[in-house]
């Protein structure tokens, strides 16, 4: 903030033409304050009023100090209070993001641990009852093809258990698809003393449909017991897991100790053949569920199997589903017929492995399950599941104990009839297995992660480079304002002491008057000079012959320089010239009455006038690739670009080295001028040398590319220039251009347009304007003149100016510090020699740097003889 004050009547002071009165407003920090005037006159107040202020503040009783410090005190209690608001504001945002982003995390572990066990779940009990069902659906084909009812219904008595199924690979394999097991197996109920020695001979007589060759026949390679066939009876294996002779008696049989069930047909045949004629009831794991399965007539599974086709531990099991030689039948109330009963005669037994139960049930995302199968038996064996694979942990129960209150536990349950269910004596305890589910640690990350603690952090980050911004803005304003007091203080002291009070006021009334005398009329100067940041150029190079336009974008941010202005007109102050600007940029229609303004008087307030500028003397270049068109649609796009951009790229550096301005281009079109924005006298000459040089550099650039394979050699440019009048301004709108306007536009468009791959054609005009600078020799008129559309015929000529190698080094030697004082006068006085023949030399004494380059080329092409 700033405060002013207005002297008395008696300490103001008259300006120098007796007439105005003008007072002097000053800033506590010293930074730009704000200067006022009744008319036009401003100036500053003399040291005495200053000194007479100071004795006012005494007189007052009020410290100047004292109020500094403590408005000091004030703004540090500001900032103390700011950056603990900052830091509690922090703290309670980056705990409340904290805690969300946590709950959340572990609402969505839960959320999809809780899906992910109901899936688990429902899928290995739905394994479960599909693997039921196929081999109650088996059982039930068999008994309708061999039971008593079928044997009676073609005349034929029983022929239980003698039953040998035709083509029971094929139908066996379906079923053991859909059941999804590893095998499926007919095995009939074989007594030892009534029907043994009768079945033994039907399974010798029929083995030759069991689909294995060997069982009939022994293998003459192999050796016993691998070589037995079918003949050889129902076996079992001895304490010492020997091959014998099965005795018949199973011992730990609670119902029936006289009962075999022998495997008969098994499908896959393959790797499964020496099972068959095996007495399933000879092995205690499987002894159970069948006399289970006898007894009570209904499914059953066995224990933890570990198969012996399996190498590594691979918990598996058998169910066991009865066959009955009749099928029960049922009153018309639902009730059983009592008088019907029923004979288990064999068994369909489907062999799987409880990790087939388990895979291909959760979404591939879903890593880290943890499932511990438990059996009634007192073994248990745990799985970890990743979305379709499950591998086996090992044996126990192997999860974490951390995660024990998100255990969800399952029976796996045969599906059983009700009327048989309630014959069961619940005293009997059928195998029962459980299945526990639970999370891992690596389930979990998947969900619960820490993120909550980097959003904390990236809140804490936040409002610490907040508050950090803040402290910078605020040390910066307070050294930028200290600065500025400095500074103005600086200035007003030299002010003060170098100029006498007349030639002061005069200062300042110049300065505050700078906005009257820009407003008035003048004549535009023409060394200004605009920010051209890149050309907008129409997309046609063909200009109508009377208002033909190149356009180029212009900063439009205000800065000092950052445009054209009127010649003659004093520059105002940097803040009314950025406001004035800004204005003028953004096409405002209307009068700049800004209170912040040093205006005077609202009459002499500055319009939005155009800025243009006519440029008399100006070269304008066009240039395009000869072929451009076939060869662009050739190749790709960024071999194109890199063509394009390799070129300009060139052209770019020559249009530094040698002064001139680039306008923009246009696909292959590159368009260049001289004389905009700073007027030169040899802007002919300058230009055609560019032109020159961009013709080798495309020369050289095809070159390049021609050798890595672009097929470039034939490409080349050709180049026209016209020299003429230009009006040039900044058109002002949604986004201010600089443009160009005029028939030289046109006229150098066409000299490019009619002219040949590989020269530079200029016109009249321009071929004068070289003639007039001493290089006629560059000059060769065309043949036949071309006709420009709006122009007629024209009579151009192509421009050859001498190798720059040969221009430059030359010239380097007369400024050359190694050459010798003997050696340049003596080429000097040759010049003077022959500068008397010489048409456009005035003054035999004076040479200038033309006349000698030129001199140089001659006596260049006299192979250096003066």
């Amino acid at each position: 903030s700033s405060s002013s004050y207005t002297p008395k009547p008696k300490q103001r002071n008259h300006s120098s033409d007796g007439n105005n009165i003008s007072t002097f407003s000053a800033d506590d920090d010293g930074g730009g304050g704000n200067a006022s005037s009744n008319n036009n006159d401003i100036i500053p107040p003399p040291p005495r009023q200053r000194s007479s202020v100071a004795s006012s503040v005494k007189s007052t009783g009020s410290d100047p100090a004292e109020d500094q410090r403590r408005q000091d005190r004030k703004v540090c209690l500001l900032r103390g209070g700011v950056v603990i608001t900052l830091l509690t504001a922090t703290t309670i945002v980056a705990t409340l993001v904290g805690l969300y982003v946590k709950n959340d995390e572990h609402s969505n572990f839960q959320t999809q641990y809780d899906d992910s066990v109901s899936m688990v779940a429902e899928s290995f009990q739905n394994r479960i009852d599909i693997k039921y069902n196929t081999a109650k659906t088996f059982s039930a084909m068999i008994t309708s093809r061999y039971g008593n009812v079928a044997q009676a219904v073609i005349g034929e008595e029983p022929i239980w258990p003698n039953v040998t199924i035709p083509d029971f690979q094929e139908q066996a394999k379906a079923m053991l698809t859909i059941a999804d097991g590893r095998a499926i197996s007919f095995n009939p109920i074989i007594t030892q003393d009534v029907n043994r020695l009768e079945w033994e001979a039907h399974a010798t007589a029929t083995a030759e449909i069991l689909g294995d060759p060997l069982l009939v026949t022994p293998d003459p390679d192999t050796e016993w017991p691998d070589n037995r066939t079918v003949s050889f009876g129902i076996y079992s294996r001895d304490k010492d897991k020997n091959v014998i002779y099965d005795p018949g008696y199973a011992p730990n049989s609670t119902y029936y100790k006289d009962v075999m069930v022998p495997v008969w047909q098994i499908a896959p045949i393959e790797n499964n053949s020496k099972a068959i004629m095996y007495n399933l009831h000879s092995e205690t794991n499987r002894q159970q569920a069948l006399d289970h399965m006898l007894r009570y007539q209904v499914a059953d599974l066995t224990a933890f199997l570990q198969l012996v086709q399996d190498v590594d531990t691979r918990p598996s099991a058998i169910l066991f589903y009865p066959v009955f030689d009749v099928f029960r039948t049922k009153a018309e109330d639902g009730t059983v017929n009592p008088d019907q009963e029923q004979t288990v005669v064999g068994s369909i037994s489907i062999v799987f492995s409880w990790d087939m139960l388990l895979n291909d049930i959760l979404p591939s995302y879903i890593k880290g399950m943890i499932c511990v199968l438990h059996s009634s038996t007192g073994e248990s064996f745990s799985y970890h599941i990743s979305g379709d694979e499950v591998h086996l942990m090992g044996e126990g129960d192997l999860h974490d104990v951390n995660y024990d209150k998100y255990e969800h536990n399952f029976e796996a349950r045969l599906l059983l009839d009700e009327d048989v269910q309630d014959e069961i004596n619940s005293e009997i305890k059928f195998i029962v297995y459980t299945l526990s589910i639970y999370p891992s640690e690596e389930f979990e990350s998947e969900y619960v992660t820490n993120r909550a603690a980097i959003y904390a952090i990236g809140v804490v980050l936040i409002f610490l480079f907040t508050a950090g911004l803040f402290l910078l803005y605020d040390y910066l304003v307070e050294d930028r304002q200290q600065r500025t007091a400095r500074l103005a203080k600086l200035r007003g002291n030299i002010v003060d002491s170098m100029f006498p009070a007349a030639f002061r006021d005069r200062l300042y009334k110049v300065y505050g008057n700078a906005a009257d005398e820009s407003t008035s009329p003048a004549t535009p100067h023409m060394g200004s000079s605009a920010s051209i940041i890149g050309a907008s150029i129409p997309m046609d190079c063909e200009y109508g012959t009377e208002k033909s336009t190149i356009s180029g974008t212009v900063n439009s941010d205000g800065q000092e320089g950052a445009s054209l202005v009127p010649g003659g007109a004093k520059r105002r102050s940097t803040k009314l010239n950025l406001k004035k600007i800004d204005k003028f940029m953004k096409g405002v229609r209307s009068p700049m009455n800004d209170e912040n303004l040093l205006v005077v008087n609202p009459s002499d307030v500055l319009l939005d006038d155009p800025i243009a500028d006519l440029f008399p003397d100006t070269s304008i270049m066009f240039s395009d690739i000869v072929g451009f068109t076939k060869w662009s649609s050739e190749h790709s796009p960024a071999e194109v670009f890199q063509l394009l951009e390799q070129i300009f790229w060139e052209f770019d550096s020559l249009a530094s080295l040698h002064n001139v301005f680039k306008l923009g281009t246009i696909g292959d079109c590159y368009i260049a001028v001289t004389g905009i924005p700073d007027p030169i006298d040899d802007h002919a000459i300058v230009l055609t040398r560019f032109a020159f040089d961009a013709r080798d550099k495309v020369r050289e650039v095809c070159a390049r590319l021609e050798s890595e394979g672009l097929d470039t050699a034939k490409l080349d440019m050709r180049f026209g220039i016209h020299s003429g009048a230009t009006t040039a301004g900044i058109l002002r709108g949604t986004k201010s251009r600089f443009e160009l306007f005029g028939d030289t536009i046109n006229t150098a468009s066409r000299m490019e347009s009619t002219g040949i791959g590989g020269k530079i054609q200029v016109s009249e005009e321009t071929a004068e304007l070289i003639r007039l600078h001493s290089k006629s020799r560059w000059l060769t008129k065309r043949d036949t003149k071309i006709f420009a559309k709006g122009k007629g015929e024209l009579q151009t000529y192509w421009v050859e100016p001498e190798r720059a190698a040969s221009r430059v080094s030359f010239s380097e030697k007369r400024n050359d510090n190694a050459a010798s004082d003997e050696h340049g006068e003596i080429l000097r006085r040759g010049l003077k020699g022959i500068s008397a023949d010489h048409p456009s030399l005035e003054d035999k004494e004076k040479v200038t740097d033309d006349e000698f380059e030129e001199f140089m080329s001659i006596a260049m092409e006299s192979d250096g003889k003066l």
